[in-house]
């Protein structure tokens, strides 16, 4: 995209996709079980160590959120914990329908 025509709309969507991205949907899939990628997910999970700023095992779960909030409760919290759950809305609400 050249200059003139970039298009900044500062607004949460849609918004215009960078060159280097649509190039980089361009390229062929990888097999999520083969070895380029669990290079790259090596990489990602040793970069997510630093940032977090540990030692111990980083779990990068491909799963939906629903998933995401359980694995977290469940690092946390033990059967028959009291919880109090503060909600503003649809994701809240559904965090403590999970807890």
């Amino acid at each position: 995209m050249t200059p003139e025509k970039q298009i900044n709309l500062r607004i949460p969507g849609p918004t215009p996709v960078p060159p280097d991205i649509l190039e980089a949907v361009g390229r062929p899939m990888i097999n999520h079980r083969g070895g380029p990628f669990a290079a790259i997910v090596g990489r990602i999970t040793a970069h997510l160590k630093t940032f977090f700023i540990t030692q111990r095992e980083v779990m990068a779960p491909s799963c939906a959120g629903t998933a995401g909030l359980e694995a977290a409760l469940v690092n946390v919290l033990s059967p028959g914990d009291k919880v109090l759950g503060v909600s503003i809305g649809s994701f809240g609400n559904r965090f403590g329908t999970i807890a």
